[in-house]
């Protein structure tokens, strides 16, 4: 793949991914529950999505965004501290391919993925995201309480995975069903 290629898709998916955290914020900013942890978050699902989609690449991008965001909606004065936070975004996902490819026989390039395979997959990245967010939270003192914010970031990230993923899905068959026309 060609660099200018890859760079767009980064900057692409940086922008893309900042732009669904802002919205998510104006939408359902009232149902946060802990330090970054919602009842519903969209962005997830561009995480999944994106890592699916375009790899390495996909979770660059993300962990960009995610850094920028740290950075201005929560930096507490660790340079670090906001690298990681923000790195953690774009690996979840990544681990979560990696792992759902091994546990559930699915091919590299993702052409055996059926619907099931994507719920098991949300589901998959929901925990991993929650664990890996939550455990670094808790570590530096972001979060008291690691089991219920766990809890909830599962749910806020399997419920903005299934969104984003249905409405990608009905974009899908609305464009096939344009093109027919």
């Amino acid at each position: 793949m060609s660099h200018p290629l890859r760079l767009s898709i980064i900057s692409g998916t940086a922008i893309s991914y900042y732009l669904l955290y802002q919205l998510n914020i104006f939408l359902f900013g009232s149902l946060n529950f802990s330090h970054r942890v919602d009842w519903v978050f969209l962005p997830s699902g561009l995480r999944l999505a994106f890592v699916l989609l375009f790899l390495g690449d996909g979770a660059i991008g993300i962990a960009l965004a995610s850094t920028l965001i740290t950075y201005l909606m929560y930096f507490d004065g660790s340079y670090v501290s906001m690298v990681l936070s923000g790195s953690l975004a774009g690996l979840a996902p990544y681990i979560a391919r990696l792992v759902a490819i091994h546990w559930f026989n699915l091919e590299e390039n993702l052409v055996n993925i059926k619907n099931i395979g994507l719920f098991k997959i949300s589901v998959l990245f929901a925990i991993i995201s929650a664990v890996i967010h939550q455990l670094w939270y808790f570590w530096i003192g972001k979060t008291s309480d690691f089991i219920d914010s766990a809890l909830v970031m599962m749910v806020g990230d399997w419920l903005g995975t299934v969104l984003v993923l249905a409405a990608l899905q009905i974009c899908i068959v609305v464009n096939r069903k344009l093109q027919q026309r």
